[in-house]
C-alpha cells in the first residue's frame, strides 16, 4: 500500500507541475497577443467647401514637424498642372480632388523667393494662407474671380507672368514649368 501511495503522489506531483507550466505559458501568450492586437488608427476627415467639392484634410500631425509645416507630399503619378490657353495667355488651375498639386507663383524666378500666390488641392497648403501670399492661397484659379494671371514668357526653368487683383497693384511671377502645359 505505501508503494502504490508514492506511485500516485509521484504522478500527481507531475501532472501538477505540467497543469502549471501550460497555464503560465497560456497567460503568457494572452499578454503578448492582447497588446499587439490593440491598433489605434487616426482617421481622415472630410470637409465640405461652399462649392460643395469635397477636400480631404491632413491631420496636424502630417503637416507639423517640431512646430514647423511640413507640406504633404506630392504623388508623381497623380500630379496635376496648370493650363496656359494659346488664345489669350491666361492661366488656370482647375480644381481636381483626385490629384496633387502645388503650384506656386514666385516673386523671382527662384524657389527660394517670396511665395506671391499658392494653388493646392491640400487644405493645410490653403487654410488660413499659411505662407502668407500677398495674393493669397486658393484650391483653384475659379475660386477668386477677382485674380487674373496672363502668361507673358519664359524664364529659365520658370514661366513668366502678370498676376493682377482688383484692390492690388499687377505684379509678376513666376511658376516652375513643370508645374504648367499650354493648352491645345
Amino acid at each position: 500500500m505505501n508503494k502504490f501511495r508514492r506511485q500516485v503522489n509521484r504522478l500527481s506531483a507531475k501532472g501538477f507541475g505540467s497543469a502549471l507550466i501550460i497555464l503560465a505559458f497560456l497567460l503568457v501568450s494572452s499578454c503578448f497577443e492582447a497588446g499587439n492586437g490593440r491598433k489605434v488608427s487616426q482617421v481622415d476627415t472630410v470637409v465640405a467647401m461652399k462649392d460643395s467639392s469635397l477636400r480631404q484634410v491632413s491631420s496636424a500631425q502630417d503637416t507639423t514637424k517640431k512646430g514647423r509645416y511640413v507640406p504633404p507630399e506630392i504623388s508623381e503619378e497623380a500630379m496635376q498642372r496648370a493650363v496656359v490657353s494659346k488664345s489669350d495667355s491666361s492661366f488656370h488651375v482647375y480644381n481636381n480632388i483626385r490629384a496633387d498639386y502645388r503650384i506656386i507663383g514666385y516673386e523671382l524666378p527662384d524657389t527660394n523667393s517670396r511665395k506671391m500666390v499658392l494653388f493646392s488641392v491640400f487644405t493645410s497648403d490653403v487654410k488660413d494662407n499659411p505662407f502668407h501670399c500677398p495674393y493669397g492661397a486658393y484650391y483653384d484659379s475659379a475660386q477668386q474671380d477677382e485674380l487674373v494671371i496672363k502668361y507673358t514668357g519664359e524664364q529659365e526653368f520658370f514661366i513668366k507672368a502678370t498676376i493682377s487683383e482688383n484692390s492690388k497693384k499687377s505684379s509678376t511671377v513666376y511658376f516652375q514649368k513643370k508645374w504648367v502645359e499650354f493648352e491645345e
